[in-house]
């Protein structure tokens, strides 16, 4: 009698009613919106993504009145006036520097590279006080605050077009505290972990459960909207410390005397005899050393001050400690608040015990 065997899921066809866990991946990956692979370029895509759009996207499209301007690209406009504002006080020092004397002249780009590197230090130290205790957060608690989503907008046609674009955008999955993106969370568990509650049950750990809930979604989901509230009404005040921080250090002298060598270099071509400007990498290398020396060198410019007065002695000592203590601050109080003993809690059942049903 000849054996029958039943054919491994390997070598089944992938058309018809068989569909692969990998076809069901790359379908769902490319036509929903979902959890943005996070690495450390995806924040830097992000925001490329964010700047590009801002200008030549969403500002046209807010200015003509479209129906298709959402509130994500109101709020990710908020980047482009702090570029035109800081560009443009950059600029009120040098744009009339030709019509100076030498002196004057040298003194204008003194005060202007103060004015620059506070600009530029002032969104850095924002920026880098909110990554590094979102970075401990995410240690503490397993909840990446940071975490982006790949979202697929559908719009509706605008006059003179057939049909609506599809566009991409790069949300936070806990920029909402109330409806933050739990259907994008589970979803990703599932595909990728065989379990819709991985996601909650790794942070129940994270939080002292010591045993799987039997509701981690709603438990958890708790939990989150308490970290992230918490998060963001503390970082409110923190991250202005560290902006305050950043500002003194760009007016410290080793900024105001940095000298600046030529990105550009004039190259000749005998045919057909022209000349053109080029990048000079030997220039390019040069101001980068130069600005990473100042910005070292201002460090201990700012905690030694100057003999003044008491204030001048001791202030760049109270922002640096301050900037560094509020930091972890914004670190500490959510997490604690984040973490929970099961043992205490009052409401808790014992599923290993028997109770009667009446």
């Amino acid at each position: 009698m000849q054996q029958v065997t039943s054919p491994s899921v390997e070598n089944l066809p992938k058309t018809g009613y068989y569909v692969s866990k990998e076809d069901k991946k790359e379908k769902f990956y490319q036509n929903e919106s979902h959890i943005h692979k996070q690495n450390l370029l995806s924040g830097v895509k992000a925001g490329a993504h964010k700047l590009t759009n801002d200008i030549f996207t969403y500002f046209p499209k807010g200015f003509q009145g479209s129906k298709n301007s959402d509130f994500y690209e109101f709020l990710s406009l908020g980047m482009v006036p702090y570029l035109i504002g800081s560009a443009m006080m950059i600029a009120l020092y040098r744009s009339a520097n030709g019509f100076f004397n030498s002196i004057d002249k040298a003194a204008a780009n003194s005060v202007a590279n103060k004015m620059a590197a506070g600009v530029v230090l002032y969104g850095v130290g924002k920026w880098a006080s909110k990554k590094l205790a979102h970075t401990l957060i995410h240690a503490s608690t397993g909840v990446n605050l940071d975490m982006l989503y790949l979202n697929k907008v559908n719009e509706v046609a605008e006059p003179g077009q057939d049909k609506g674009l599809v566009r991409t955008q790069y949300p936070g999955v806990f920029d909402s505290v109330n409806f933050y993106r739990s259907d994008l969370l589970e979803k990703d568990s599932e595909l990728n972990h065989e379990s819709k509650y991985w996601y909650y049950d790794k942070i129940a750990k994270k939080a002292g459960h010591k045993e799987p809930l039997n509701d981690p979604g709603q438990t958890m989901g708790d939990k989150i909207r308490e970290l992230k509230t918490r998060t963001t009404a503390i970082e409110n005040i923190t991250k202005y410390i560290a902006a305050a921080c950043g500002v003194a250090l760009g007016a410290q002298k080793s900024f105001q005397d940095l000298k600046f060598n030529p990105i550009l270099k004039n190259k000749y071509f005998k045919y057909p005899n022209i000349k053109i400007k080029v990048l000079n990498p030997k220039g390019l290398l040069s101001n980068l050393k130069g600005m990473g020396k100042a910005f070292l060198d201002s460090f201990g410019q700012l905690w030694k001050g100057s003999n003044r007065n008491i204030f001048t002695k001791h202030y760049g000592k109270a922002l640096l400690l301050g900037s560094a203590l509020a930091t972890l601050l914004t670190w500490i109080i959510p997490t604690i608040g984040f973490k929970t003993n099961p043992d205490t809690m009052k409401s808790k059942v014992d599923t290993k015990k028997e109770y009667e049903v009446c």
